[in-house]
């Protein structure tokens, strides 16, 4: 009876996902498609040894099983084997580094953090859920990265970009009509080039809140990196992993290279719990951009590891996903039921 029931567990969580729903726990189902891998292969080989479990029973379970384990490792097998990617040299002024970083609104350990960022050097670094007292606390790193924006808050998404590099113009935006900001500047490289960045923190889904605002900010981000002008960079902890529907439409609309895809997995949160382990942290960039590296680093008492990815303004040897039918009229619908959630009309 045990087994039957984590087997009918398993085929529910893993399938349910395919709902064109924003309902939040639905949406949830997609996080911890790892974990599902896992317990599918542990639950095939309690089939294996349950003896006194009628063989015919056995095989209709190890059937529900396999099928969940296989469709799960479909959904991850891109992520699950990193090639050599494209880490050719790249000249100096055409290469550019980012760290991005939830610093989890409540913790207080700033000097860890600051000590990161020093001894990474990024060219620019964007931080998540910052508040006055870490407004107040990341400010020395303004001697050596003038170039600064924030939008500060105490509801958990506030954000602060420093870089090395010149920005111009920057603005705090607030995509689909939302209430969580969004940072957008051009960087200027040394080597002239112009580089477009995003940085983003939509809402995650929960008990309070559907997906649907946070699948709007995903898709009115990327309908305008259509027409940016200079390649784009997307960064920020987008509450949604790399094989969600939403970030799946983003990647295809935006015309965005996800770097997982040659460095694995990499997840970022939770870095408090052994076995949540969820790659929700996120670099996208267009092919006019290169990757050259990506990493995941120390954990400073937040929830989430920071993160950095180097990257090269020249051609990229991967080509974003290609866009399919459908996606744009999907993109305005989203944000549609977005605008009506947020003004409460039916």
């Amino acid at each position: 009876m045990t087994l039957t029931l984590v087997a009918a567990g398993l085929a529910v969580v893993s399938f349910l996902a395919l709902a064109e729903t924003n309902v939040w726990w639905v949406r949830m189902t997609d996080f911890p498609r790892l974990q599902y891998v896992i317990a599918s292969a542990v639950l095939l080989v309690a089939l294996v040894i349950a003896k006194p479990v009628a063989t015919r029973v056995r095989v209709a379970l190890a059937a529900i099983a396999l099928a969940a384990l296989s469709f799960n490792a479909v959904k991850l097998a891109p992520y699950l084997a990193p090639t050599e990617g494209t880490a050719a040299a790249c000249p100096v002024e055409q290469a550019f580094s980012i760290v991005l970083a939830n610093v989890q609104m409540e913790n207080r350990n700033t000097d860890e953090l600051l000590e990161i960022v020093r001894q990474q050097e990024p060219d620019l670094f964007l931080a998540l859920e910052t508040n006055e007292f870490w407004d107040r606390n990341l400010s020395p790193l303004s001697d050596t990265m003038p170039e600064t924006a924030s939008h500060i808050d105490e509801d958990y998404y506030g954000m602060h970009v420093f870089s090395r590099l010149p920005l111009r113009a920057t603005q705090i935006l607030f995509p689909a009509e939302g209430n969580t900001p969004s940072i957008r500047t051009t960087i200027e490289l040394p080597s002239g080039d112009d580089v477009a960045f995003v940085g983003l923190h939509p809402r995650p889904p929960h008990p309070r809140q559907s997906s649907a605002g946070r699948d709007a900010e995903l898709m009115w981000t990327a309908l305008r990196a259509r027409d940016a002008g200079a390649p784009v960079v997307l960064a920020g902890d987008l509450n949604a992993v790399p094989w969600e529907r939403s970030v799946a439409r983003t990647q295809r609309i935006a015309q965005l290279v996800d770097p997982r895809r040659d460095t694995g997995l990499l997840p970022t949160y939770n870095a408090k719990s052994w076995w949540m382990a969820w790659p929700l942290d996120q670099v996208l960039y267009q092919p006019g951009l290169d990757l050259v590296s990506m990493e995941v680093l120390r954990g400073f008492g937040s929830d989430h590891y920071p993160v950095e990815v180097t990257l090269c303004h020249r051609s990229s040897e991967r080509s974003p996903p290609t866009l399919r039918p459908g996606d744009i009229e999907e993109a305005e619908t989203s944000m549609e039921t977005a605008r009506r959630e947020n003004t409460g009309e039916d």
